[in-house]
C-alpha cells in the first residue's frame, strides 16, 4: 500500500499536477457529492438484497444476507487480495448465518454472473438509446471496453459455475477437504450432491431472473451515484460515459489479482489512466478517483457497524472460530 501511494503521488506531482487538481477540487459541489453517496448506499443495499434472492432466503433472513454483503464489501478494503470479498461473505454464511456450504458457493458464482451480465444488458441499452449522440472516438472506446469486459469478466464467471459440476472438481475438494474444513466446517464432506440441489432449484425458479432485475436496479443507482460526481466537478459527460466508466472500474476489480478496493494507491493509479481512455483530462480523472475513493469508503463505514452488529461478529467471536481452526488444526496433525 505504501508503494501504491508513493507511486500514485509521484503520478499526481509529475503527470497532473497538484495545483490542477486542488483547483478542480476546491470547486467541487459537496451537494451532489452528497447525493452520489446516497446512490451508492442504495445500491449497495441492492447488491446484498439481490444476493439474497439467489439464496432463496425468507424475507426474516434479509437483514444478514445484506450485513454479510455489507461486511464483505468493506473486506476487501482490508484485505488487499483478489476475492477477497467473496471469501468473507463465504466464511460468514456458513459460519455465522448457517447457509450450507454449497449453496452459499453456488448464489456467489450466480450473483457474480447477474452483477456482470446487468451493466452488459444495460450499457447496450443506453447505446442504443443514444445512438446518434456518441462521438466516433467515444463509440469505439465503449464498444472495445464492453468486448473485453465480456470475454474477460462474464465468460469465466459462467464456466466457473459450470465447472464445479465436473469431477475436476469433486478431485479438488476431496485432495484438500481437511484444509477446506478448518474454513467452511463439516459442509465440505456434502458438497457435490448439494450443489447439484442447489444448482436444480435455481435454474428451474425464478429466483435468478429476479436477482438479476435487482441487479439492473442497482447497478443503475451506481451508474447515477458516478453521474453525480460528474456534475459534482462540473463535467459535461453523459450518462453513457458514466456506466462506461463504471464498468472500467469493474473490470479492474475482477482482473487483477490485488484487491481493487484494499490496494490503495496502485488501483488509483490504473484508474486514473483508464479514465483517459474516454476523454477526460488527467486531472479530471484523478479527481473522479479521489472523490469516488472516498464516497465509496465512507458509503461502506457508515453501513460496517449496524452490519456487524446484525451478524452478532464482534472480536471475541472472532478469537473463538481462530482458536476452534487452531485446535482441529492440532488434532489433525496429532492424528
Amino acid at each position: 500500500m505504501v508503494v501504491g501511494i508513493v507511486a500514485y503521488l509521484v503520478y499526481i506531482f509529475a503527470y497532473v499536477g497538484i495545483e490542477r487538481l486542488i483547483s478542480i477540487m476546491a470547486k467541487i459541489d459537496a451537494v451532489m457529492v452528497v447525493v452520489s453517496m446516497i446512490f451508492l448506499l442504495i445500491s449497495i443495499l441492492l447488491h446484498g438484497l439481490s444476493w439474497h434472492v439467489l439464496i432463496g432466503g425468507e424475507i426474516r433472513g434479509v437483514s444478514k444476507t445484506v450485513s454479510a454483503t455489507i461486511a464483505s464489501l468493506f473486506a476487501s478494503y482490508v484485505i488487499p487480495i483478489g476475492a477477497a470479498s467473496e471469501l468473507v461473505r463465504l466464511f460468514i454464511a456458513t459460519r455465522f448465518i448457517g447457509i450450507g456450504v454449497a449453496t452459499t458457493v453456488l448464489s456467489i458464482l450466480a450473483h457474480r454472473i447477474s452483477t456482470t451480465l446487468a451493466p452488459l444488458i444495460a450499457l447496450l441499452f443506453l447505446i442504443i438509446y443514444l445512438r446518434g449522440d456518441l462521438v466516433v472516438v467515444e463509440n469505439a472506446t465503449i464498444t472495445t471496453i464492453l468486448a473485453v469486459y465480456l470475454v474477460v469478466i462474464v465468460f469465466p464467471n459462467v464456466l466457473a459455475m459450470g465447472l464445479i459440476k465436473t469431477r475436476i472438481f469433486e478431485n479438488l475438494m476431496r485432495r484438500y477437504e481437511k484444509y477446506l474444513s478448518r474454513i467452511i466446517g463439516d459442509g465440505v464432506r456434502t458438497f457435490s450432491e448439494e450443489y447439484r440441489r442447489s444448482m436444480s432449484g435455481l435454474i428451474s425458479g425464478s429466483r435468478f431472473p429476479l436477482a438479476l432485475i435487482i441487479s439492473l436496479i442497482e447497478w443503475l443507482f451506481l451508474v447515477i451515484s458516478m453521474y453525480a460526481i460528474f456534475v459534482a466537478l462540473s463535467l459535461n459527460r453523459d450518462l453513457v460515459i458514466a456506466a462506461a466508466s463504471i464498468i472500467m472500474i469493474q473490470i479492474l476489480w475482477w482482473i487483477l489479482p490485488i484487491s481493487f478496493a484494499g490496494s490503495i494507491g496502485i488501483t488509483d493509479l490504473l484508474a486514473s489512466i483508464a479514465y483517459q481512455l474516454l476523454n477526460f483530462e488527467p486531472g479530471a480523472s484523478a479527481s473522479i478517483v479521489v472523490i469516488y475513493r472516498l464516497v465509496s469508503l465512507t458509503s461502506l463505514l457508515i453501513l460496517l457497524y449496524p452490519s456487524l452488529k446484525i451478524l452478532g461478529i464482534y472480536p471475541r467471536e472472532i478469537r473463538r472460530i481462530y482458536r476452534e481452526s487452531r485446535d482441529m488444526k492440532t488434532d489433525q496433525a496429532g492424528g
